[in-house]
């Protein structure tokens, strides 16, 4: 227990790029913020503290430029939300509009290229700089027909050409229930601002990636053993937690598609709700307790009350909902806890991590709370992300670990239950002397209870094997993405951001065709794979694959030969021809040297009434003689790693040979160690399977 202690504590103390946070900070006070003693050529600093703010009056650089200039209502603290202003004369509300003030003193002389990292406002603004407007978020006005709200990071450029700099923001808010500043506003180095962006934007797609991941991984587990629902219920929300960054933070979202602001903040709203509800019920699955039953179907009622209001109110409406799910929250947290102390208490070493792991996503989020205030942390950055990656990464393992464990029961079970065989065996051969006339039924009833016996052993044996092959294919992608992830922590790889981000994205696209094979393969282990046969275009089916593999071929500089004689289109059904196309292409990219060749050919035969002809052939590794004659038909699973060690399940051919079989054609293979590989599909005429 105390060894898995410490390797737990290891793994936390290194997922965390932060260092622990200094309160040496600047701060603006009075309107003004102090830089001259306190950076370097290399810099970026919050413009927290104290900011002019000036509530119901837009006012503009030349304001502040007249002979009587104004006065601010008070000397409001940034980041936070106006109406924490209140003062004996001043009431700000939570709509309205108002104007900050900021003069930056930099160093004597300083003149290099800076960047303002500018965070979103509630709910519109737009921003001057020395007197010249550089940007704007949305279109802020003093009512609310003229005003425009808008959430999007944005990065202003900007030149000094004197040692102080004038920084006025104009925001507007009449579509939230609050205004005004709530994330701080970054200024630095042009270079060390864009570093940082380019940062926390590969953080969050490298970690959407990873939880898509384990959400497919988990949602194919309860594909194939529905009973255990705690694994459906996990997928769901991890699957919310890898969209969240989508509508928080860098709002991603707009990479990807263009979307109004009141849809942002309902699509956070609408996710956030899911994931509350989707943990609510892993929890009860973890503890099955009667209370939290009750207490769980009521908050997903609510839950689900709050997703709807989410869609037909508006923000400024349904944004008050927050004092209903924050408590939620805390209740889901708080039971927990409980329930983890109550097994610990018993020894309990799942109930052990499930506390350290909640524990951890508690300190995170009130240490970015913290700091999103101004307020010193535990750590200098934002790591709830990092957090959350590592609290499912924990649960995963932690539900892996359930079912290795429940598979050791049931192997248990399966000893146990051939040892009351052997014993009824016995008992029935006593019987058989006495009874000669039943000795026949009781024969055959042992005889069919022997093959129920080596059945099921065989199934356990095989799905053990499966699950093992899971564990470690998964594990090197997985592993791959957290040690880029790490790595994008120091200063010296952060240059690489785009070498990263496109080997999480191949990493990412392993782990989903691994899936896929696993799914149709468990969905052939029940008898439930879909057969809709068609006459299609089986030349667009490989042209799509070879253009999926392009950028594997290139790496590799093989060269691919594709090859058409007569009609391409043949009857089958499409979507499992894909898949046979793409696990034969990937086994012929797997198994060919850097600078081989991959030749493809696909021939029509139907004036013969022989089908369609179609033949991968490579001048690869090559496979032994022993194994060619059992390489479609083995009840084992052996997986053979390519020419530069890349991984896969063993199960691409079986599945090939089956799906085939499926579509009512053949399969052959033609190989010779260190010459190459030939496999050859004929697929019937329509007119034979329809006859």
């Amino acid at each position: 227990m105390r060894k898995v202690f410490y390797i737990f504590f290891a793994f936390i103390l290194f997922s965390f790029p932060a260092i622990p946070a200094h309160g040496d900070e600047p701060l603006a006070e009075k309107g003004i913020i102090d830089l001259r003693e306190s950076v370097g050529n290399k810099f970026i600093v919050k413009l927290n503290g104290e900011w002019e703010f000036y509530w119901s009056r837009m006012l503009g650089p030349k304001d502040f430029q007249s002979d009587n200039p104004p006065v601010p209502d008070i000397y409001g603290q940034v980041p936070s939300y106006w109406t924490s202003y209140k003062t004996a004369s001043l009431k700000p509300t939570g709509t309205g509009f108002a104007t900050y003030r900021l003069r930056v003193l930099l160093p004597p002389g300083f003149r290099n290229s800076m960047a303002f990292d500018m965070p979103v406002f509630d709910s519109s603004y737009e921003v001057y700089i020395d007197g010249n407007k550089m940007d704007r978020n949305g279109i802020p006005d003093v009512t609310e027909n003229k005003t425009e709200p808008y959430y999007e990071k944005r990065l202003i450029r900007f030149s000094p050409d004197s040692d102080t700099i004038e920084i006025v923001l104009n925001v507007s808010n009449f579509h939230h229930r609050k205004g005004g500043f709530w994330m701080p506003m970054r200024a630095g180095t042009l270079n060390e601002i864009q570093k940082s962006v380019a940062f926390n934007r590969a953080v969050d797609w490298a970690s959407m990636s990873f939880l898509l991941a384990f959400s497919l991984l988990f949602l194919f587990f309860f594909f194939i053993f529905k009973r255990d629902k705690q694994t459906a219920f996990f997928s769901v929300g991890t699957a919310g937690l890898a969209l969240r960054p989508l509508f928080t933070s860098n709002f991603l979202i707009h990479n990807i598609m263009s979307v109004s602001w009141d849809w942002i903040i309902k699509w956070e709203y609408i996710v956030f709700c899911t994931i509350l509800t989707a943990w609510y019920w892993f929890t009860l699955y973890q503890y099955r307790s009667r209370c939290f039953r009750i207490i769980t179907i009521g908050v997903t009622v609510i839950l689900v009350l709050a997703a709807v209001i989410t869609i037909v109110f508006p923000v400024r409406i349904f944004s008050y909902m927050t004092f209903i799910i924050h408590p939620l929250l805390i209740i889901l947290f708080a039971t927990a806890l409980f329930e983890s102390l109550k097994g610990i208490l018993k020894r309990n070493i799942v109930d052990f991590f499930y506390f350290l792991t909640c524990t951890m996503l508690a300190l995170a989020a009130v240490n970015d709370v913290r700091i999103a205030l101004g307020n010193q942390a535990f750590f200098s950055g934002y790591i709830l992300t990092q957090a959350i990656v590592v609290f499912v990464f924990i649960q995963a393992v932690l539900i892996l670990y359930k079912w290795v464990k429940a598979y050791s029961e049931k192997e248990k079970l399966q000893l146990e239950y051939e040892y009351l065989n052997r014993h009824l065996e016995q008992i029935v051969d006593e019987r058989t002397q006495e009874i000669n006339a039943r000795k026949e039924e009781i024969e055959e009833q042992n005889a069919k209870i022997a093959l129920q016996n080596k059945k099921l052993s065989e199934t356990i044996q095989l799905r053990n094997k499966v699950f093992s092959v899971i564990a470690h294919d998964l594990r090197s992608p997985v592993v791959n993405i957290l040690y880029m992830l790490n790595l994008l922590k120091e200063e010296e790889y952060r240059d690489k951001y785009n070498t990263f981000a496109d080997a999480s994205i191949q990493y990412s696209q392993q782990v989903i065709n691994l899936l896929e094979n696993m799914l149709v393969w468990g969905r052939g282990q029940e008898d439930k794979i879909k057969y809709s046969p068609g006459k299609h275009d089986l030349a667009d089916i490989i042209l799509t694959n070879l253009s999926i593999f392009r950028e594997t071929a290139d790496k590799k500089a093989i060269k691919i030969n594709f090859t058409q004689i007569g009609n391409s289109k043949a009857f089958f059904d499409k979507d499992l021809m894909d898949i046979i196309v793409r696990n034969l292409l990937s086994n012929a990219m797997k198994y060919t040297p850097r600078g081989g060749r991959v030749s493809i050919l696909l021939k029509d035969m139907s004036m013969t009434r022989e089908g369609t002809f179609l033949r991968f052939c490579d001048n690869g590794i090559g496979i032994p003689e022993d194994k060619q004659k059992e390489l479609f038909t083995s009840a084992g699973i052996e997986s053979t790693p390519g020419t530069e060690n890349e991984k896969g399940t063993g199960l691409g051919l079986k599945l090939c040979y089956e799906l085939v079989k499926i579509n009512g054609g053949t399969m052959n293979v033609e190989s010779t160690e260190g010459e190459g590989t030939c496999f050859t599909i004929t697929l019937p005429d329509s007119s034979d399977v329809n006859g």
